[in-house]
């Protein structure tokens, strides 16, 4: 019934049912279809790589593979494919994916600039490096979020085209001299001249509102990650733009407790201004300001009015100071109103019995929440 379809995308598990889903788009839209999101148990990747030989006009491939229910994955005959799909512009894998980025590492990508590896905190890691060898060259985004440090000097020497790259903060990156006491850490082997924006996965334990479970844990990670931040320097990357701190975990909880613990609002405040000093904009997960939340304005309109040259001076005095720049107050009402706006229609949404839908491709440091 849809012989033109592009767009396919579905959120929740397809377990026994993907085999006839992936033949019918195999037989129906094969020359349309552009676009899949795919959440499968891992025993169905033969029929996913068999789906990708067919669908060879696709161009952005999400797929969020689910742990496999025993040791030893069989592909079978799928397992001697060598695939070329030379359309795929966009590739994003999440869960437990190892045996088919592995797989994949052999198929000829021509196409592929954009790399998205989300491992949901397992640590069993594919070889990443040789993906990167092979691959590597053509990416201009690359996000790489997992548990277990990945050597980032190797890995941007790969990747001479960069201009988007997402890593882990928490990683214990090697020092300049192999000496841990150094407070330099070895994250480029030269200038990556492409660059221009970074997004850091982690962070919560140096913001005070993660999970540490001692205090000598989140102190080596506090370390860590001031280590790693320090390195994002106009050295390392001459165009350097925009940093952006990817948890939304990370985000609600600074919303939840109006900011870091006490002990951390200095480290806030130390790499703002690094990042100001450097003319790099320092962001949240949605694309703001981090640290600048809307206030409800408790002030009338008449105050407004009549304070509104003294807030000028006021906004003007910061930006040189080196602090955030602030909402104006004449627009904290209709924000104020459209959060409320917000609030009621996610009200209605949680009450539809329905299931939910949303698209979710890879995720771009410039564009996606």
């Amino acid at each position: 019934m849809c012989p033109n379809l592009e767009i396919f995308v579905v959120n929740w598990p397809i377990s026994s049912g993907f085999g006839p889903v992936a033949d019918a788009l195999c037989i129906y839209c094969a020359k349309s279809l552009r676009t899949v999101h795919w959440h499968i148990p891992s025993e169905t990747l033969p029929k996913v790589i068999w789906s990708l030989d067919t669908l060879q006009s696709l161009r952005s491939v999400h797929i969020e593979i689910e742990s496999p229910t025993t040791e030893t994955l069989y592909l079978g005959s799928a397992a001697d494919l060598h695939l070329t799909l030379r359309n795929l512009e966009q590739l994003s894998l999440r869960g437990h994916f190892q045996d088919f980025l592995e797989q994949i590492t052999g198929w000829s990508l021509p196409s592929l600039h954009s790399l998205s590896l989300d491992f949901m905190g397992t640590s069993d890691l594919p070889d990443i490096i040789e993906f990167l060898v092979q691959h590597g060259t053509g990416l201009v985004f690359l996000d790489l979020n997992c548990v277990c440090t990945l050597n980032t000097a190797t890995i941007l020497d790969l990747c001479p085209s960069l201009t988007s790259f997402a890593f882990n903060a928490d990683w214990y990156l090697s020092t300049q001299i192999d000496d841990s006491s150094s407070d330099t850490v070895r994250f480029a082997n030269r200038p990556h001249q492409n660059i221009t924006e970074i997004g850091c996965h982690g962070l919560l334990e140096s913001f005070g509102v993660g999970f540490g479970t001692s205090q000598i844990r989140t102190h080596i990670i506090r370390r860590t990650n001031e280590k790693n931040m320090v390195a994002l320097t106009k050295v390392n990357f001459p165009n350097l733009s925009k940093v952006r701190v990817l948890s939304r975990p990370l985000l609600r909880a600074l919303e939840k407790t109006d900011g870091p613990i006490a002990d951390c609002l200095q480290r806030w405040d130390k790499w703002w201004n690094m990042f100001y000093k450097m003319g790099v904009r320092l962001e949240d997960c949605t694309g703001a300001l981090l640290g600048t939340l809307p206030q409800v304005d408790m002030m009338d309109d008449s105050d407004e009015e009549e304070s509104g040259s003294d807030d000028g001076d006021e906004e003007d005095e910061e930006e040189i100071s080196g602090g955030p720049p602030r909402l104006a107050k004449g627009t904290i009402n209709e924000l104020t109103e459209l959060l409320d706006e917000c609030r009621k229609m996610s009200n209605e949404r949680d009450n539809l019995s329905l299931p939910q839908f949303s698209f979710q491709s890879s995720y771009a440091v410039t564009d996606e929440v």
